[in-house]
């Protein structure tokens, strides 16, 4: 008997371990209580326990141990997608699997170019949402959100789009249910998580420079530039200008200001009288010219520390620029672009 009686301690021994380890599973994966959505981007060839580790550090779950053995366990390890997430107070660990899970939500995936303005993501959007570009445009205008960081942006008259260079551009996947001001809120949200990845916010009081500046001038950089690498070359053309006293006179903000992109501006165009036209106004316009990506925000926090105060597009095809730091050879690169752009014409 005494053989039965040690089998059978020792099931009630195993199953109490078993017990007890199922709740300390359970209680490392569940997720503590939260009143807001968040949201959460997976890179592209981000891994189970990389993503484990994202969802401790925004407290979805409570430990990532035991996270990809889960995941491969109840067969969700597979089809995880890339893109930006939103997830809802209530959802635990199954929850969010079948929302990062290919298929296993309702959801459309749109892409934000880098760059866009409000008017172009609300066009970008009605192509693949149950809403209108003009109810995205409204909802961002007229909605309330409670991001923090939206009490520092200005309510001036002259702004064009309260929120404009702050709908951070990315891929997002997007419920087939969501309303605009939803949308709004994930965009809002991932700029947030930005600015806390970077630690904005202490690198602005260390600069001396506001929020609403700072993005204004990344909104700039974006829409100036094509060759990434040359981003923070242009920001420190833009601080320059803006220490000396110059007008910035950038080309970009003359397309924002006429609402349309032309391919060429013309003099007459320079002699727009708004806000927006940089060739008229002494400093910054009253507001970004577009939702700028990471790079060119990251530009504007750390600009490159040089002379140039002026630059022309090389015309050669690369997207560079020509950077010089007095006028009279700022126009010899002009003529220098122009003659590239002729033989590049007639090849």
């Amino acid at each position: 008997m005494k053989w039965l009686m040690r089998i059978i301690y020792t099931l009630v021994l195993f199953s109490a371990w078993s017990f007890l380890a199922y709740l300390y599973v359970d209680h490392s994966l569940g997720s503590p209580k939260r009143s807001r959505p968040v949201q959460m981007e997976i890179g592209s060839g981000t891994s189970t326990a990389e993503i484990g580790h994202m969802l401790k550090e925004r407290g979805l779950i409570r430990n990532d141990w035991f996270f990809s053995t889960y995941a491969w366990l109840t067969g969700k390890s597979k089809g995880l997608q890339a893109g930006v997430y939103e997830i809802p107070p209530d959802v635990n660990v199954n929850g969010i699997l079948d929302i990062i899970t290919k298929g296993r939500q309702n959801t459309v995936t749109v892409t934000i170019p880098e760059g866009y303005t409000i008017e172009q993501i609300g066009e970008k959007l009605e192509q693949k949402t149950q809403f209108s570009k003009e109810d995205f445009v409204r909802a961002a205008e007229e909605e309330e959100f409670s991001q923090d960081f939206l009490r520092k942006v200005p309510t001036d008259a002259q702004r064009r789009y309260r929120l404009e260079g702050y709908l951070f551009p990315s891929t997002y996947n997007i419920p087939k249910t969501a309303k605009p001001e939803d949308v709004i809120n994930m965009m809002l949200g991932q700029f947030h998580n930005k600015m806390e990845e970077h630690r904005v916010m202490e690198q602005l009081e260390s600069k001396n420079l506001t929020l609403d500046k700072w993005v204004t001038i990344a909104s700039i950089v974006e829409r100036e530039g094509q060759a990434k690498q040359e981003f923070p070359k242009i920001a420190g053309v833009i601080y320059n200008r803006l220490n000396k006293n110059m007008r910035l006179q950038v080309d970009a903000t003359i397309q924002y200001a006429r609402g349309a992109q032309k391919a060429r501006l013309s003099y007459d165009d320079l002699k727009l009288d708004s806000v927006y036209n940089t060739y008229k106004i002494d400093g910054l316009p009253p507001g970004a010219i577009s939702n700028p990506g990471e790079k060119a925000l990251l530009a504007a926090l750390n600009p490159d520390k040089h002379s140039y105060l002026y630059y022309v597009t090389k015309k050669d095809g690369t997207g560079e620029h020509h950077f010089a730091e007095t006028f009279e050879q700022h126009r010899l690169y002009i003529q220098q672009s122009k003659q590239t752009q002729a033989q590049n014409s007639s090849n």
